[in-house]
């Protein structure tokens, strides 16, 4: 599938949190994700009602990995959240992915999967037009809980354009 990504629950999360999960939408033709993320973002808002819902937005396609496809993964330590996002995307050709874990990134690009992560995703929507900085965006970030080494932060100024 061409120009269409599926996501993990931490872009989603801190996506939700910037009040940018629609550059998604933006970005890509097709945006994924599935009914097991969902439920690891229902569970969060139990605490903090804040967190967005993919299911509230139309455009975004919900949908429910086969656990065949799940347990037919490389032996990994991922949440269900990952697993399933890995394994709809594997099943269903979808060739970009959204994740943050590094342990899930690795397996996905062992998987021959492109993967973008959150700050990968700002620094796309910043050289798109679709926002004017991504520096306050890694500020607010970082300030969610969002762990980001300085080696990347910068990397991603240099990126955007914001040195």
């Amino acid at each position: 599938m061409t120009n269409a990504i599926i996501c993990d629950t931490s872009v989603w999360l801190y996506l939700g949190f910037l009040g940018q999960s629609g550059l998604l939408h933006q970005l890509y033709e097709a945006v994924y994700t599935t009914e097991a993320v969902c439920r690891e973002l229902d569970n969060g808002r139990i605490n903090r009602p804040d967190i967005f819902d993919p299911r509230q937005v139309s455009q975004v396609h919900v949908v429910q990995a086969d656990l065949s496809d799940i347990s037919g993964l490389p032996a990994n330590r991922l949440g269900l959240g990952e697993r399933s996002v890995l394994a709809y995307a594997r099943r269903h050709q979808i060739r970009i992915v959204g994740l943050d874990d590094r342990q899930a990134r690795e397996l996905a690009l062992h998987m021959n999967l492109q993967v973008v992560g959150t700050v990968g995703l700002l620094i796309r929507a910043k050289q798109a037009g679709l926002i004017e900085a991504v520096r306050p965006l890694l500020v607010q970030l970082q300030a969610e809980g969002f762990r980001i080494g300085q080696e990347l932060f910068e990397y991603a100024l240099t990126k955007a354009k914001e040195t």
